[in-house]
């Protein structure tokens, strides 16, 4: 049995499957060309599960106070830190992660940044998801973190949002938020970036934002061509599967997401 259990956590989590994943997903894109994509595109609110409607019905209950974008989206974040209870990579259907999140214990960052992305299609908030990829050699920080972007119709402008660390970036002595983009030029240019919690009574480890965001070790890519109902269909219909076997039967049929790495991170331009 334990042998079996070996084999199986293997095929589910073994490090070189992740790794031969990444290289097959990752392409190059530009800051113009991620700019005019973002996961509503793929994710009509006709086909976010039912349950996250419910959940959000808890989140506002009286949907008689009108909130901006920002306001909504602190909601949500403040709504997240509060009541999912930390645990396990989930891997599972976005109803099934919900679910989990919400009534048991589990959820890593990938899984906080899915249940925000159908949270705010469902509150008409543009939204983009982010990844890092860590070269770094320490344990602490390999692997990766998964984050998100919402676009402020107020502010005219994408706004970084981190609901697992439920935080802020910002350049010091200003009050608007980074996106995405902001946020590395200002470390180019040797800025002081700050963050700051959402929710005044949640305190992120300050050295690991610090390792994970403002370190030259991270290597930020953004997810593109994720059809939350495509995934759901495909992780309940072959659950008895590991989850790469998934992913990679989703990859051949053509229907995978995207990692994009930003080209102006990696290549200077040449001078003519």
């Amino acid at each position: 049995m334990a042998v079996f259990k070996k084999i199986k956590y293997l095929l589910k989590r073994h490090p070189l499957l992740y790794k031969v994943r990444f290289i097959l997903l990752s392409k190059f894109a530009t800051k113009d060309g991620i700019n005019k994509l973002c996961h509503n595109d793929f994710n009509p609110i006709s086909e976010i599960p039912k349950l996250f409607f419910e959940i959000n019905d808890t989140i506002f209950p009286n949907n008689k106070i009108v909130l901006n974008d920002i306001e909504k989206v602190e909601t949500i974040a403040v709504w997240m830190i509060n009541n999912i209870k930390r645990g396990r990579g989930l891997g599972m259907s976005s109803e099934d992660t919900l679910k989990i999140m919400t009534t048991e214990k589990g959820g890593v960052c990938s899984d906080f940044a899915l249940v925000f992305n159908n949270l705010s299609i469902i509150n008409d908030i543009k939204v983009k998801e982010w990844g890092f990829k860590s070269i770094s050699k320490s344990k602490e920080i390999s692997g990766g973190h998964s984050f998100n972007e919402f676009y402020s119709k107020e502010l005219d402008k994408w706004i970084l949002i981190d609901t697992y660390k439920c935080i802020f970036f910002f350049v010091h002595n200003s009050a608007i938020p980074l996106s995405v983009f902001e946020l590395f030029d200002a470390l180019k240019e040797q800025q002081k970036v700050i963050f700051k919690n959402i929710e005044p009574t949640y305190f992120t480890d300050a050295k690991r934002v610090e390792d994970v965001y403002l370190s030259s070790k991270s290597i930020p890519f953004f997810i593109t061509n994720y059809h939350n109902k495509t995934y759901d269909y495909y992780i309940k219909k072959f659950d008895f599967l590991p989850l790469f076997f998934t992913h990679g039967m989703l990859y051949i049929l053509g229907k995978s997401y995207k990692f994009l790495f930003v080209r102006e991170f990696y290549f200077k331009t040449e001078s003519v």
